[in-house]
């Protein structure tokens, strides 16, 4: 499997990675989640 290069992709990885942890309970900091969605956001649209 090849690792992602770009930054955005990083942020989807962990957004997704944090959000499943907080759905089964084991982490529960919505705004580490809000932080990473917006660095998704923000890196995916200046196209790094």
């Amino acid at each position: 499997m090849k690792m992602p290069s770009a930054l955005s992709t990083w942020f989807m990885v962990l957004f997704f990675l944090f959000t499943a942890l907080a759905a089964f309970g084991v982490f529960s900091n919505g705004m580490l989640t809000g932080i990473l969605a917006l660095g998704a956001a923000v890196f995916l649209f200046l196209g790094r």
